[in-house]
């Protein structure tokens, strides 16, 4: 299930979040497509700080984005490897 999220997660969050660099970029400020691409790119923002709210409110440790097994987070300690698949962490 977690790695279906996670490949989901990223094969639509760039391409929206460059739809919202776009608009930004292209049109002048205050103008509607500006605001539909701050809308956007405020709304990623939103929903990247909900997801990090969610891992540390469980505090379960986040799926591997190889295997989809949870990865045991301990404080003040770094994982460059997944501890049952041996992959490297995105």
């Amino acid at each position: 299930m977690w790695t279906q999220y996670r490949i989901i997660k990223h094969l639509l969050g760039l391409p929206i979040l460059l739809l919202a660099g776009i608009a930004l970029k292209a049109a002048p400020e205050t103008s509607p497509l500006w605001f539909v691409g701050l809308a956007i790119a405020l709304g990623g923002f939103a929903v990247y700080i909900a997801e990090e709210l969610y891992w540390i409110s469980i505090r379960q440790g986040r799926p591997c984005g190889q295997c989809g097994k949870k990865i045991p987070m301990k404080s003040f300690s770094i994982h460059a490897t997944c501890p049952h698949c041996a992959m490297p962490l995105d």
